[in-house]
């Protein structure tokens, strides 16, 4: 003990000095950094142990701050935070509702999932936290009754009748004018839930504890079956507006009538998929117009050469559309999609345009005073007296509005009790004609009442001639008394 207390003398070899210093002083400072050191290990080994039963400094589980705490404190808070869970539920047109814990008995499933999560912080290395922190996220660890579940989504007021709008196809609208053509109305969603995919993502949502979602943006509502671009709907729409491109306008008898589109539109059969023509609509329409502009068979309002103006029967003239050819030839038209300008197929034809269809140029026959005139563009080139039919033998003329059927040379007209040579012979009414009779020697006067003829016009011969010169199939003959 004795040697403790003495003194030590040290020579400073910067200073060149020599030092005393007591052996006792020395030995007190390496006991002072021994009990030091035991107690900084000391702690060190008592925060290692405190650190593998606590979670470090600036530990975050699920975004709860959970420093220090034990695995009970941080079940406590996690059950805590579990209770209090609400799901905000945005869906259309402003339609919200929510989920509860409560709702359906939320609860937090931990399994081994602190286990792992303690796993990743090394109790050694517990000081680092200081430095860093941690954030961890338990997932897919929440967990609830499925029954209660399922009642509450189905309760929700997304699926209140007056919340759901059915999702409509998109579909080829009616024929549009402004685009002159048909066009593809496109499909809208609706806001019905799409039963399996809402629970999919509520059930998503609440295990992952999220606070809100969007069912649209989450696609929880049934969409159109049909959409725009649906090939088949494409291939309708491309069908229909090939029939409507067409374009016919049509003279008709003077008249302007257009079948375009917005007629054509009216006329398409749409069966499924099919898309066809009603052609039984088009032969109405060729009908309706024949109605509209043919002159055939009408009563005719007609000035004579002495200023009567007489109501005629249209015996066989005028303008007469021949409805099947023209609706076959327009159908045609339709299907090829022409842009064309027509006129209707005619069986028959007046001498001009229009209702007054006499024209110009026609053979005036006055029945009733036996007298012809043939008029040329307004003018009168001929006159001749006449014999007409036979009235007291049941023969007589009909009066009305016909048309030369033809005209022909040296023919022979034949009947039941006569055969009888011609050089010019006209016929406009059936067997009705004019026709050179050079068997008679005189023309006019009452000779038709008792001597007329078959019912023909008989002529003087230098006057069927000239006027043969003049005739043409269809052309105008007007008979009156």
């Amino acid at each position: 003990m004795e040697d403790m207390e003495k003194d030590v003398t040290v020579t400073d070899e910067k200073e060149g000095k020599k030092k005393t210093v007591k052996k006792r002083k020395r030995r007190k400072k390496i006991w002072i950094s021994v009990i030091f050191s035991s107690l900084l290990l000391l702690a060190y080994l008592i925060s290692v142990y405190y650190f593998s039963r606590h979670y470090f400094y600036k530990t975050r589980i699920n975004g709860e701050d959970c420093s220090f705490l034990s695995d009970f404190e941080v079940r406590s808070l996690i059950d805590r935070k579990i209770s209090l869970y609400e799901l905000e539920i945005v869906g259309k047109d402003g339609v919200t509702d929510t989920i509860s814990a409560g709702d359906i008995r939320l609860k937090f499933v931990y399994d081994e999932s602190l286990v792992k999560v303690r796993e990743k912080e090394n109790p050694f290395l517990w000081f680092t936290a200081f430095f860093t922190g941690y954030d961890f996220e338990l997932t897919d660890a929440a967990d609830f009754d499925t029954d209660l579940f399922e009642k509450r989504v189905k309760s929700l007021a997304f699926y209140d009748r007056s919340n759901i709008k059915k999702a409509r196809n998109a579909y080829i609208g009616d024929y549009s004018e402004e685009e002159g053509a048909f066009v593809i109305v496109e499909e809208e969603a609706g806001s019905e839930p799409d039963d399996s995919r809402m629970m999919e993502v509520l059930a998503e949502k609440i295990k992952g504890l999220q606070e809100v979602v969007y069912l649209e943006i989450e696609g929880c509502y049934k969409q159109a079956d049909i959409i725009r671009n649906d090939s088949d709907l494409i291939k309708e729409l491309d069908i229909l507006n090939s029939y409507v491109t067409a374009k016919i306008t049509y003279d008709w008898n003077g008249e302007t009538e257009v079948v375009d589109g917005s007629l054509i539109s009216e006329w398409l059969v749409r069966d499924g998929k099919e898309v066809s023509l009603d052609e039984e609509k088009v032969a109405e329409f060729v009908a309706q117009k024949s109605k509209e502009h043919d002159t055939y068979g009408r009563d005719r309002s007609f000035t004579t050469t002495d200023g009567r103006v007489l109501e005629l029967k249209s015996g066989g003239f005028g303008w007469l559309t021949a409805r099947a050819e023209t609706t076959e030839e327009l159908i045609a038209a339709i299907q090829n999609g022409e842009v064309a300008e027509k006129e209707p197929i005619y069986s028959c034809t007046g001498a001009q345009k229009g209702k007054d269809d006499v024209g110009s140029s026609y053979v005036e026959i006055d029945l009733g005073t036996q007298h012809l005139y043939l008029y040329i563009d307004s003018e009168i080139v001929l006159e001749s007296d006449l014999v007409s039919g036979n009235v007291q033998r049941g023969w007589t003329t009909p009066p009305g509005v016909f048309g030369i059927t033809y005209k022909t040379k040296n023919a022979v007209l034949r009947g039941e009790t006569y055969e009888t040579p011609v050089d010019y012979w006209m016929p406009f009414n059936g067997n009705i004609g004019m026709h050179d009779a050079t068997w008679r020697g005189s023309f006019g006067g009452d000779i038709y009442l008792t001597n007329g003829s078959h019912g023909c016009i008989n002529l003087p011969h230098d006057a069927a001639a000239q006027i043969y010169e003049y005739m043409s199939k269809g052309f105008p003959v007007v008979c009156y008394y």
